[in-house]
């Protein structure tokens, strides 16, 4: 890949795929050295979201163009949002074709568009990568566990969240929540992305609605404003300001069991410490890395500090 790598150019936005699994970034090249490659990383809004540099021989497989690259570029104004005045939230979802996946009781996932609605199924065709449809299906009402919208909203604060848990023990952090006759619509809050999806999940499936304190502060603000791409583009020097302007990271490594997020407290030339974030937002263990184990590091737009309180490990 390294050398694969070098005579693509500056600047050119690409896809990849790590860690030999789905894990897929798209960016825009910023920089490749005898190690690393450096990206200006995009969200599904095709808004820049940080930084990430990648261990090149991580790297498997490297998408230079794709349509779903090309679409990203156009889906940046294509949200919708559902509140209380929508009578008939399933009208909404059908006049307007809006892309949905649904979430089936056989743990299967698909993508689709909603044609039909009545009081005891749904009617869909369902579509393939690309958005061709594959077939039309009927599904029974119990059947259906989720249905997800695909249009991302934004939401760049990080508080005033609720817990759902559903008695199939599944959990969702959610925010702007209201009922539209035997569903519950809400806004899921991904783990530390600036942007949240509709979900609508039945009434009857609700075990528990909690509130959820985030004790620390949260601020979005742009790495890429505090660096020097042509000076500090160096993982050392990007560790360093992350370091002493609090950003969260997301470290990774093929035998890590999970993802290391949350903001560096200690930086030496082998190794730093972490301390972590668990996905409700508030810190929860310190753990000690190697500079070298280092696969991949993502800064995202975050920064991370503590208010009214200490917390002791």
């Amino acid at each position: 890949m390294k050398e694969i790598l070098k005579n693509i150019e500056l600047n050119q936005i690409i896809g990849l795929y790590h860690f030999e699994d789905s894990c897929f970034t798209v960016g825009k090249i910023l920089k490749i050295n005898e190690k690393y490659l450096y990206l200006l990383s995009y969200d599904v809004n095709f808004k820049e979201d940080g930084i990430k540099i990648f261990l090149i021989d991580s790297v498997k497989r490297i998408i230079l163009k794709s349509n779903y690259i090309e679409n990203l570029k156009k889906i940046q104004s294509n949200t919708y949002n559902f509140n209380n005045g929508d009578k008939d939230l399933f009208q909404k979802l059908i006049i307007n074709k809006i892309k949905t996946s649904i979430y089936l009781a056989d743990e299967s996932v698909e993508n689709a568009y909603l044609i039909e609605k009545e009081k005891n199924y749904f009617r869909f065709q369902i579509l393939d990568d690309n958005g061709n449809i594959l077939s039309e299906e009927i599904i029974e009402k119990g059947y259906l566990k989720r249905i997800r919208i695909a249009n991302p909203i934004k939401r760049e604060e990080y508080k005033d969240f609720k817990i759902i848990t559903t008695i199939d023990d599944r959990e969702y952090m959610a925010y702007d929540l209201f009922y539209n006759k035997d569903y519950l619509i809400f806004y899921e809050k991904e783990e530390f992305f600036d942007i949240g999806k509709i979900n609508i999940i039945a009434k009857n499936s609700i075990e528990n609605i909690s509130e959820l304190k985030v004790k620390l502060k949260v601020k979005k603000e742009s790495f890429c404003d505090l660096i020097d791409f042509e000076k500090e583009l160096e993982i050392f020097k990007i560790l360093k300001i992350c370091l002493e302007n609090n950003f969260l990271v997301f470290i990774d490594n093929k035998d890590f069991l999970e993802t290391k997020i949350g903001i560096i407290v200690e930086l030496k030339e082998e190794k730093l410490r972490i301390k972590e974030v668990d996905k409700y937002g508030n810190y929860n263990k310190i753990s000690e890395i190697y500079l070298d184990e280092i696969e991949l590091l993502a800064v995202k737009n975050y920064k991370f500090w503590e208010e009214n309180y200490e917390e002791k490990f």
